[in-house]
């Protein structure tokens, strides 16, 4: 019985360097990183990444959380916390919704705009150095591609 596990387990040992989820979670780390650094570099020294998963869902006329909760696929309860995390920094306010009194409108501050800008110029920049790797049309399918899939697995 050893011996079958062993073979198989060294089976999916050579499909390692060509797994997709391996392939994506390498390109996720560096991204990452790297808009981490590009946004430190721009005097951005205590800001975490993951609170990205709020901003980038906020309406220009507001979002309460739920949706918020909903778009980034955490709970209400995770939301709510960087909700307050990112409040008490004066990225964001929140002021009572119009027409439901149980719920509050999240804004972007003028400081969480000014981040926000900020963080699409290094987006763009890393962007930039992908497409220098891999030339502009392999640069333009990926877009496409990856589109596609969220688009298909209704990610979007």
């Amino acid at each position: 019985m050893s011996a079958t596990i062993d073979a198989r387990y060294e089976a999916c040992l050579t499909k390692r360097p060509d797994s997709l989820a391996r392939l994506i979670n390498l390109f996720k780390k560096d991204i990452d990183q790297r808009i981490t650094e590009r946004i430190q570099e721009r005097g951005y020294k205590n800001f975490k990444l993951g609170d990205m998963v709020l901003l980038v869902h906020i309406d220009p006329h507001g979002t309460i959380n739920n949706d918020l909760a909903r778009k980034a696929r955490i709970s209400k309860q995770a939301m709510s916390k960087v909700v307050k995390n990112l409040e008490a920094e004066n990225y964001i306010s929140s002021r009572k919704h119009d027409t439901d009194n149980r719920a509050s409108l999240i804004f972007l501050t003028e400081k969480g705009k000014e981040f926000m800008i900020n963080v699409y110029e290094a987006v763009d920049e890393i962007q930039a150095g992908y497409e220098a790797i891999i030339g502009a049309e392999a640069f333009s399918d990926l877009k496409t591609i990856l589109k596609k899939l969220n688009a298909g697995l209704n990610l979007t």
